[in-house]
């Protein structure tokens, strides 16, 4: 609703910080159509690629050392950064290099009275010399794994049946039929409303079905991330919200773990209450990964989290050993991790399994593919020749004057003066010739302009004598 009533003032500046929160795919895509077609300026705070991608035309990095612009959207962006760091890192390197030779000159010369004035003026250049700063690598990111404790059976979860609402008069969807096997990756999307998340804490017992079974597999072990991090406690710190879920391991331990997900020095000791939302998004996932469940039900798991950690998030989902099932409006996290993907219509109310729903450009996806890879080239296969039409019949060999493909060559063809396994010692070119110095024609030729020139005679090319 605010959204809606921002969007109808039709303001000539119009600011939204992260508008795709919270959003379904079809909003979302109504919101990139008319938001394109805005006639006033956009300022944009978000974490969406492909959001990021269509809108906008210039790009304002921010960073702990100031801010960085660029020119076109978030495509341009990567390559753009990619190639002002490369080319800083170059600069940086010889500039560095320059001095330390300048300083070695200096050392070695500046004693001795031959040299000691060209080592006086290579100091004042090393004096006036602007040095570069260091570029600024990769901002820290959290880095961690889900590792499951142990293996689940072939069937996951069963779903049969099931209706899904919090009143049998007005049931919100219905019938539900879902089958997760050991190692999928199944995605649930829909719009805002439809019962995607009421169906999730009704697999998990949190709320009744009001019709239909749900069955689980052997040594299924779950592990729930809510998006609303109801899990979480406020009147407890960083430190004592795991701790507490373990308490016998170390706090030194509990510490790095928590260091791994950028909860560092002072910051373990802050109250949950006054955390950010990333903060809580990276809190409950640190929970999470801690318990080593075998299947993940995931709400949301992106909202909050910016670009660096939904990658680090997506990796770590996709080398996870165990069987995964999330709800998600993040159209990239959908694409790149789901195998399976259920859409929940609210018009018929049914669900329809299908498999990778969505799909987006190819150009773009390589794109991304190679930001998280920009060192790697995709291999092509080695050319190979054509087989010859008929493989029984071999090509004719080539003549030692290699001036055609002849199997039998005329006898003032041969070469009788230099041998033909044996390279001349340059290239002569063929063939030398010159004319007659008779009016007779030659007896085996028949020509009375064809005569080898070698070693300063004229000799006949039929090998006779002169």
């Amino acid at each position: 609703m605010a959204l809606a009533k921002l969007l109808l003032e039709k303001r000539q500046l119009l600011i939204l910080d992260e508008p795709t929160n919270h959003l379904d795919i079809d909003t979302l895509t109504w919101l990139e159509g008319y938001l394109r077609n805005y006639p006033g300026a956009l300022l944009l705070v978000s974490h969406d690629q492909y959001f990021l991608d269509k809108l906008t035309t210039q790009i304002v990095e921010l960073r702990a050392d100031g801010t960085t612009t660029y020119t076109g959207n978030y495509s341009k962006y990567l390559v753009e950064r990619e190639a002002r760091s490369e080319q800083a890192w170059k600069a940086y390197e010889h500039q560095q290099a320059e001095i330390a030779k300048l300083e070695d000159y200096i050392q070695k010369n500046i004693v001795r009275a031959s040299t000691t004035k060209m080592a006086q003026s290579r100091r004042k250049k090393l004096e006036k010399m602007v040095r570069l700063p260091k570029p600024v690598g990769e901002e820290k990111t959290i880095h961690f794994q889900f590792t499951p404790d142990r293996t689940s059976g072939n069937d996951v979860l069963r779903v049969k049946d099931a209706t899904v609402g919090y009143d049998a008069a007005h049931p919100m969807a219905g019938p539900i039929n879902v089958n997760v096997d050991k190692g999928d990756r199944v995605g649930i999307i829909g719009a805002n409303g439809v019962g995607k998340s009421t169906l999730l804490k009704s697999i998990l017992g949190k709320i009744p079905f009001l019709k239909g079974e749900v069955l689980f597999g052997t040594g299924v072990t779950v592990g729930y991330y809510d998006q609303e991090q109801m899990i979480l406690h406020a009147e407890k710190t960083v430190l004592n919200e795991v701790w507490d879920d373990h308490p016998t391991m170390p706090e030194k331990d509990v510490r790095s773990i928590l260091g791994s997900f950028l909860f560092r020095g002072d910051d373990v000791l802050k109250y949950v209450a006054d955390l950010s939302g990333g903060e809580k998004a990276r809190l409950s996932l640190v929970k999470l990964a801690l318990d080593h469940d075998n299947f993940l039900i995931l709400d949301e798991p992106t909202n909050h989290l910016d670009i660096e950690s939904k990658e680090v998030l997506e990796n770590a989902l996709q080398d996870f050993a165990g069987t995964i099932l999330f709800v998600s409006h993040d159209r990239y996290f959908i694409n790149a991790l789901a195998n399976h993907t259920y859409v929940i219509t609210p018009r018929d109310r049914l669900i329809i399994s299908v498999i990778t729903t969505i799909t987006w450009p190819k150009k773009r996806r390589k794109m991304l593919w190679q930001r998280r890879t920009p060192n790697k080239r995709i291999s092509r296969p080695p050319r190979t020749r054509a087989k010859r039409s008929n493989p029984s019949k071999k090509p004719k060999r080539r003549n030692g004057n290699n001036d055609g493909w002849s199997e039998k060559l005329p006898s003032w063809k041969k070469k009788s003066t230099i041998s033909a396994t044996r390279k001349p010692r340059y290239k002569r070119p063929w063939p030398p010739r010159m004319s007659c110095k008779t009016t007779k024609k030659c007896r085996s030729c028949k020509h009375s302009s064809l005569h080898w020139r070698l070693n300063g005679t004229t000799r006949k090319m039929s090998g006779q004598k002169s």
